[in-house]
């Protein structure tokens, strides 16, 4: 009998047991390939030491619990977690931890904004008063439109006035749309012309807003009318099988999974500037200038705050917070694991598409990359924005809160994408490891485990080419074996057929 013919039977009964027992083999196999077979590496730069770099970078900084995730191309290639999501009761970060975004909330914010713009419901130069449940106008300049282009590009003269964004226990009991129309109209009690509203014309002032954000994701609302949350989990979340994403911590089951935030304190100030010595970074509590630490001339209890010539304070100035909300969600709420933030970063380096599944047209991507307002911020997209690095340029978004910081950021000279979440806010720490990642990726040759052809695609002629090696006895190689027992067999092929169909 032919050979392609005895394939062809082979693949229909193959696809035939695997859909009798599709739910069963799916979620084990997607546990097993992205936690133990994701990558054959062929390091130039010795992954080990890449590993303890980082375990002594998070020691040093006092930083509790880290995850990362990499993608390279349109795959996740590597994969790691350290330390602690709740140090009390000694529970580990791990692959299904969340951690609260902050800021990089504001990337999937404008995503839902623009697949709404791919449907023509408005255009990026409408006046948002036309969308809108009550008008927005800035007090100094009323004959000016705000429009969704200035609100993305943090030029719409709306400022935070931190003196009324409350920080609660859980979810903010108020609704966006009270929250935003308290805030943003002359009749609201949260109200203030002058702390609210910036002094500059809209589109003419760069100013960054988290209630500009938030007001962002209302629109999404009124626009889709469903709200925000929903919106979002309809549209993005289960699209991309990111099924660790949450904008309220009420949707969460297990509370267990989500980081707990942690904040450094000590001796008597907040940072050596406060107390009296060193040069101030509000990153970095901990910096003293190393003349200082050379005459030890640094305040009298720099020790007790930064530990020993600045390597780390006590464990025990670690203050735990409970898990916290606020009123602007869609600013900077969302909770997610670094795999499943991973997965949304991998679609805007594929063209806004990642595993098959298209969340932004590849045009509007590039119109998010798009610097709008070059002469008022030259490294301001849509929400997202660009960052020089370590002589990279990054393109992506940060997040900083009380007790947490988190960086995404793609590189897509040479389409790497780093997802680093953190339940403390050590900036300065985070960069280093930032940078440690890229130079390693950069360095290091992955093979995606299954891509058995190496055309980088993992598809039906990988499966063909398993089942010529099975049925031509051929010798192979390990990319074969994707169970690694030393073995080519139908085991093999419906692990890889799992990868095909997830």
């Amino acid at each position: 009998m032919n050979k392609y013919l005895i394939t062809f039977l082979f693949l229909n009964i193959l696809f035939s047991q695997l859909n009798e027992n599709k739910i069963r083999n799916r979620n084990i196999q997607h546990f097993v390939y992205r936690q133990n077979t994701n990558v054959i590496t062929n390091n130039n730069r010795n992954e080990e030491e890449l590993i303890q770099f980082i375990q002594s970078t998070i020691e040093t900084h006092q930083i509790p619990g880290l995850s990362i995730s990499i993608v390279k191309d349109q795959y996740i290639i590597w994969e790691k977690q350290f330390g602690y999501a709740n140090i009390n009761d000694e529970i580990q970060v791990d692959e299904n931890t969340m951690f609260i975004l902050s800021s990089i909330s504001k990337t999937v914010t404008v995503t839902a904004l623009m697949q709404l713009y791919e449907q023509n419901m408005f255009e990026l130069d409408d006046d948002i008063n036309n969308y809108l449940p009550f008008d927005v106008i800035h007090p100094t300049y009323p004959n000016t439109q705000i429009t969704f282009k200035m609100l993305l590009s943090h030029t719409s003269g709306i400022k935070d006035n931190w003196n009324i964004m409350t920080y609660y226990n859980s979810d903010s009991p108020l609704s966006l749309n009270y929250y935003l129309e308290q805030y943003l109209t002359p009749e609201g009690s949260f109200y203030n012309s002058n702390l609210n509203f910036t002094n500059s014309n809209p589109g003419t002032n760069h100013t960054y807003t988290n209630n500009g954000a938030a007001l962002i994701g209302l629109l999404v609302e009124e626009i889709s009318n469903q709200s925000f949350s929903n919106y979002c989990n309809e549209n993005i979340f289960e699209p991309l099988s990111m099924e660790n994403t949450f904008w309220y911590l009420s949707e969460i089951n297990n509370l267990n999974q989500v980081a707990l935030p942690y904040q450094l304190t000590g001796g008597n100030g907040d940072s050596c500037f406060i107390i009296g010595c060193g040069i101030y970074d509000q990153n970095n509590p901990c910096f003293c200038d190393s003349e200082c630490i050379y005459y030890d001339d640094c305040c009298s209890d720099y020790n007790e705050i930064c530990g020993e010539d600045g390597t780390g304070s006590d464990p025990e100035n670690l203050t735990e917070y409970e898990n916290y909300g606020y009123s602007d969600y869609p600013s900077g709420q969302l909770r997610t694991s670094s795999n499943n933030l991973a997965k949304f970063m991998g679609a805007y380096m594929n063209g806004g598409t990642y595993n098959g599944v298209n969340i932004l047209n590849s045009q509007t991507i590039e119109l998010i990359k798009t610097i709008h307002y070059p002469t008022i911020n030259s490294m301001q997209g849509l929400m997202w924005y660009y960052k020089n690095q370590n002589g990279r340029i990054l393109f992506g978004h940060n997040g900083g809160d009380l007790g947490s910081l988190t960086e995404m950021f793609i590189s897509f000279s040479d389409t790497i994408g780093i997802v680093l979440l953190s339940n403390s806010n050590n900036y300065n720490a985070m960069i280093q490891i930032e940078n440690a990642l890229l130079e390693f990726t950069e360095e290091t040759n992955f093979i995606i485990i299954g891509d058995i052809n190496l055309d980088s695609i993992i598809n039906i002629l990988d499966v063909i080419l398993i089942i010529n090696i099975i049925i031509d006895n051929q010798s192979f190689t390990n990319l074969a074996d994707l169970n690694q027992d030393g073995l080519i067999n139908i085991i093999d092929i419906l692990q890889l057929i799992n990868l095909i169909l997830d």
